[in-house]
């Protein structure tokens, strides 16, 4: 959705609006839910200008009204936020720590025991798909998701926009996430030393050396810690040059490398 997103933002800014609408057409994609994502990114860009996270150009604000030139500007590469706006992998882990705890999980990233799943399950039920467990029971991902057909998935974990219920338990607007994202922005961790797993809201399950467990316990700590001293301060800017902020950006891009 976010290539859709911006390749429909670059044809409307270049081509005018007809030419979206082939775009979206084409692609099978809404015109309307385009447009919607494109009022909600002008309307995020203001609320951070608004508790003085970003700082809007004065000359985009006339009347009142945001100009449509706002939308460019939150699309400027060169701005400092949108430095890693092209890493899927960081994507991917700021829609985790948005979502969370709209996750699901396949066997492989479960505690077993506390949902009540036998040690030795049956493996994929749904023609050749991963079955998923949302903590509580099995879900599925929508038929309308473009991840409804994979057999198999990046890595064990998803999240997910919106759950519905009809015959069975469907998610919406699913995205995988990685390993590394659930540790960053999960919940509460547990770490097994000697076993080498870390469980997270006591039914998420990550094997990771107790080491590695316990760096990214740490990281997640102070990075609570610099987003609310930038919260309560924001004239001290953006956190992009921070150390601790680096480092777990340069996390998350290796993990994206490595063999899967």
């Amino acid at each position: 959705m976010v290539v859709a997103y911006k390749k429909w933002g670059k044809i409307l800014r270049e081509n005018g609006v007809k030419a979206a609408q082939r775009f979206c057409s084409s692609y099978f994609l809404s015109s309307s839910v385009m447009y919607m994502i494109r009022d909600m990114r002008i309307q995020f860009g203001t609320l951070l200008a608004d508790i003085g996270l970003i700082n809007l150009p004065k000359n985009y604000q006339v009347g009142g009204k945001k100009s449509d030139k706002l939308e460019s500007w939150l699309s400027d590469m060169s701005q400092a936020f949108n430095i890693y706006s092209h890493h899927s992998s960081i994507v991917k882990a700021i829609i985790c720590a948005g979502l969370y705890p709209n996750v699901a999980a396949t066997e492989d990233g479960i505690v077993r025991t506390a949902l009540g799943i036998p040690n030795q399950s049956a493996g994929p039920t749904t023609k050749g798909r991963p079955s998923l467990y949302d903590g509580k029971r099995e879900v599925h991902i929508h038929p309308s998701s473009i991840n409804s057909n994979l057999k198999v998935l990046q890595y064990p974990f998803i999240v997910y926009l919106e759950k519905v219920e009809t015959n069975k338990v469907f998610l919406r607007d699913t995205t995988i996430i990685s390993p590394y994202s659930i540790l960053l922005f999960g919940g509460s961790m547990s770490i097994q030393h000697q076993s080498g797993l870390v469980t997270i809201d006591r039914w998420i399950q990550l094997a990771a050396p107790a080491q590695i467990a316990v760096l990214f316990k740490e990281l997640r700590l102070t990075l609570h810690s610099i987003l609310k001293d930038l919260i309560r301060k924001p004239q001290m800017g953006t956190v992009a040059d921070n150390e601790v902020v680096r480092s777990i950006i340069h996390l998350l891009l290796e993990e994206d490398k490595s063999p899967k």
